[in-house]
């Protein structure tokens, strides 16, 4: 199952925030009114936040699920190597934060995904929501980061087996440039979320 979905246009109405938390330039709508349309796209059809609204990463709706509380929590892992794969042919990998996750709602079976979205790196990420049953964290070791250790968090899918996205801790120049602090914090998350002597965690 593949994590990126290739949702642009409904996704076109979005409240991002960019990483000093400032909204990315969008044109507001008057209440009743209905998003402009962009030049060569289709009206959105999502549900967003307003840019009256608080940044995405501190929603704390009443409908937090314990999947949300989770990937709210990671924006303190810094820079990750994130990487998904339809696992026979194509892999795809960007290099971000995940300090400007927002939610939304859209597509025909109005499913809500998490998303991520940076024009700067012409990254656009819609992660649907309940297609992600669990997450795995591992280590190893780097084989091109000076052989340090790697810190990965493994996204799994309806099938335990089917790793949907995999968010790797990235370094500067070689994995020894991960800071403790980055590193006490993936450590922090693991605890919290699978509990001493696990490594994974079940959303559904």
């Amino acid at each position: 199952m593949a994590a990126f979905v290739p949702l642009p246009a409904l996704f076109a109405s979005r409240m991002a925030t960019t990483r000093s938390g400032r909204p990315l330039a969008t044109r507001p709508t008057a209440p009743g009114v209905a998003p402009f349309r962009r030049r060569g796209t289709m009206t959105p059809r999502c549900t967003a936040a307003s840019p009256s609204s608080p940044p995405p990463a501190a929603e704390a709706a009443n409908d937090e699920t314990l999947l949300k509380r989770f990937l709210n929590a990671t924006p303190a892992l810094g820079r990750l190597r994130l990487i998904t794969s339809n696992r026979d042919t194509c892999v795809m990998e960007a290099i971000a934060t995940t300090d400007g996750l927002f939610y939304a709602v859209g597509g025909p079976a109005k499913a809500e995904y998490a998303n991520i979205i940076d024009p700067s790196i012409n990254l656009d990420l819609h992660l649907k929501l309940s297609g992600v049953a669990g997450a795995r964290f591992e280590t190893g070791v780097s084989r091109g980061g000076g052989g340090g250790t790697t810190y990965i968090i493994r996204l799994l899918g309806l099938d335990e087996d089917a790793v949907i996205l995999s968010l790797f801790m990235q370094w500067d120049k070689v994995a020894t440039d991960v800071s403790e602090e980055r590193v006490a914090a993936w450590k922090a998350l693991k605890e919290e979320y699978c509990g001493e002597g696990n490594d994974t965690v079940r959303f559904l």
